[in-house]
This record gives C-alpha cells, sequence and structure tokens, in this order.
C-alpha cells in the first residue's frame, strides 16, 4: 500500500472511508480491485463478498469502480476487471 493511501484504511485492512479527493479514490479503488483476477467473472454476489472485506457499501465500491473504468459489468450484473484499467 502507498503512503497516499495508508491513512484511509485501518490496521486490518478495512477502509475508514472513500477518498473524496478523485487521485486517492482511483488509488483505493485499484488497490481493492488487485483482490480480483483479472481472467475471472464475478455475478454481483461474489464480487460483494470480496469488496465487503474493505468496507460495507459495496453498492458504492462497485458504482465507483465501473464509473472509474476499473471494472466492467453486463446487462446481467456480472463483473470483471476492465483491460484498460
Amino acid at each position: 500500500m502507498s503512503e497516499q493511501i495508508d491513512q484511509f484504511f485501518r490496521a486490518d485492512g478495512t477502509l475508514v472511508s472513500i477518498p473524496v479527493k478523485l487521485n486517492r479514490k482511483l488509488a483505493v479503488l485499484r488497490y481493492i480491485a488487485a483482490e480480483l483476477s483479472p481472467d475471472t467473472k464475478y455475478p454481483e454476489k461474489q464480487l460483494n463478498e470480496i469488496i465487503a472485506k474493505f468496507h460495507p457499501d459495496t453498492a458504492a465500491l462497485r458504482r465507483y469502480m465501473v464509473e472509474y473504468g476499473i471494472l466492467e459489468r453486463n446487462g446481467e450484473s456480472v463483473y470483471w476487471v476492465s483491460v484498460n484499467s
């Protein structure tokens, strides 16, 4: 973890808060997305289980990751790591 995002995580790895500043928010989202395999497609429930380890607001984390192009999703709520991220 970089110094830029250390302040947003507790010692147990959970997220204290989602950063407001874009560059920090992106760094946190990419750090969380690093837990995902780039070769796997995740149903929403499975993705929620993974990202809930970091923060209880899984909907916000998913939404931000899609919005900033870190994850992609299809119409059936299946997510995968974007090749552009």
